[in-house]
């Protein structure tokens, strides 16, 4: 309640209407469950919500030619990169041995709805067969995989559909984004034009994390490995990334009809885009590109803003594509608002480097320098908002990545062998990669006050989390960004948030989203 009591009726009944709302109909509604099921096989962890059955593949071929039958295969590896998208995108859910809600399996299910079981450490992986906890299932039996409750399960099961957000669910959670106002908004982290219509589908209202990684796997990696190799095959294999992000990108814009997109320039670490040393399929010159390159952890080694410093033929390349796509987007009268931000800044010197480099494409390709954000997600861009914030348009915490520097934990390894075990014993409450930890908060805390006059968003998968978005509720953020179909549970959760503030009164239980 406002001091003076003065909340017109309306905006009260609306408060008091969302205050009251049950949480739980958003995840029956955007995610099936399984209603029958057989033995079970194992527990991991409930990366993405939703239930599927189909039967066991354990390698891309063998997805793709399941996929070939018209069969939706359940994916079962030991951990997933961005070579086995082509997989996950015919497999009707994933399961891996290793890595949590911070892993590449869980972050990409999520924001494609696919159900996801991750860090289920009692399967062993064969090529020809699965072994949970010593229970052999050949490639090819069914499985069910709850990704909610985080359960495999043998056989085939029955499903609950997911019947999509209904006409009150719909009113609720305009009367959510009114109460909250101007900011933060909820905008979705897509990476395809499919995925931003889902997202504004679902009420964002911007674009806050385009990973343009994705666009370089496939039949496009050739170009990237000729491009690092150099070469005389090294300027075709420019123009050809070039072409495919402007590509990539017009479709996007287009499916974003005017709202906000920030790109976030290429962040995986290299070895993601190369042949192991040691792979005998590959070619020579890539298998010793691969080895000059290796890195003992390649996850604080050449990824994000270092890339463009060590491999600048790939972010020029990068930035030329994306730039030309503004200039068609322009001619053909298509809404744009594209926003740049920069991954992995530990100095200021590396973000100037590439803001100079924007600016000079954007000069060549006669298109306004679009707005360069800071990805806020080392402990020293944290430390140094205030300097870098005097350069950056925006700045954006990644907090997937900020969590796992902060804490000292593996974002791919920690949930299960650490995480777990704290858990229980009593050490830990939720996964830090789930909800965010109190000494995450207070550093970014202290970044969005060094850096006032900073628009902040926040970016990581955090976003979508009720309890996470309690504990960053006292912070001016302009903007929360999360996967596509956690948009609903944020919005609830921010809008239960402002409504305890107008009536006084407590929020009551979190929005329970699930991890999706």
């Amino acid at each position: 309640m406002d001091a003076a009591g003065t909340l017109d009726p309306g905006t009260r009944r609306a408060a008091e209407q969302v205050l009251a709302a049950d949480p739980a109909r958003i995840a029956a509604a955007l995610h099936g469950t399984v209603v029958a099921t057989e033995a079970l096989l194992g527990v991991g962890v409930g990366a993405a919500p939703g239930a599927a059955s189909g039967p066991v593949v354990t390698s891309l071929d063998d997805a793709l030619d399941a996929a070939d039958r018209g069969e939706a295969p359940v994916l079962v590896l030991e951990e997933t990169g961005p070579a086995d998208e082509p997989a996950m995108r015919v497999a009707a859910a994933v399961v891996t041995t290793r890595g949590g809600l911070a892993s590449h399996a869980a972050v990409v299910a999520r924001a494609w709805g696919l159900p996801a079981v991750c860090g289920l450490a009692s399967a062993r992986v064969e090529p020809d067969a699965v072994y949970f906890d010593g229970v052999r299932v050949a490639t090819g039996a069914w499985v069910a995989v709850d990704g909610a409750t985080g359960e495999v399960r043998s056989g085939a099961a029955e499903h609950t559909a997911a019947p999509g957000l209904d006409g009150d669910l719909v009113e609720l959670l305009g009367s959510c984004d009114r109460l909250v106002g101007d900011a933060p908004r909820v905008w979705v982290n897509a990476d395809a034009a499919g995925e931003v219509a889902t997202g504004l589908e679902l009420g964002a209202v911007g674009v806050g994390l385009c990973r343009t990684e994705h666009q370089f796997l496939g039949e496009r990696l050739g170009a990237l490995q000729t491009l690092l190799l150099g070469g005389p095959g090294a300027a075709a294999a420019a123009a050809e990334l070039a072409g495919s992000q402007r590509l990539d990108l017009l479709g996007i814009l287009r499916a974003a009809e005017g709202v906000p997109v920030v790109v976030r320039l290429l962040d995986p670490p290299l070895h993601e885009f190369l042949p192991a040393p040691d792979d005998d399929r590959a070619p020579e010159e890539l298998r010793s590109l691969a080895a000059d390159w290796r890195e003992h952890n390649p996850m604080l080694g050449v990824r994000g803003v270092r890339l463009g410093v060590a491999a600048p033929a790939v972010l020029r390349a990068q930035l030329d594509g994306l730039l030309s796509a503004v200039a068609d987007a322009r001619r053909a009268g298509t809404p744009c608002d594209l926003r740049l931000l920069v991954p992995m800044v530990t100095w200021v010197a590396e973000f100037d480097r590439v803001l100079d480099l924007v600016r000079t494409v954007a000069a060549e390709r006669s298109v306004p320098a679009p707005p360069v954000g800071v990805m806020v997600e080392t402990p020293a861009a944290a430390l140094r908002a205030a300097q870098l914030g005097e350069r950056a348009a925006f700045a954006s915490v990644g907090s997937n990545d900020l969590t796992q520097l902060v804490l000292g934990l593996s974002r791919d390894d920690a949930e299960v062998r650490v995480v777990e075990a704290y858990r229980a014993e009593g050490l830990l409450g939720p996964s830090p990669f789930e909800t965010l930890d109190g000494a995450v908060v207070d550093l970014i805390g202290s970044a969005v006050a060094s850096a006032p006059g900073v628009t902040w968003g926040l970016c990581g998968e955090h976003a979508g989390d009720p309890v996470s978005l309690r504990l960053v509720a006292h912070l001016p953020l302009g903007y929360v960004s999360c996967s596509p179909f956690r948009v609903p549970v944020a919005r609830l959760e921010l809008g239960r948030i402002a409504a305890a503030r107008l009536l006084g009164a407590p929020a009551g239980p979190v929005a329970d989203g699930g991890p999706g």
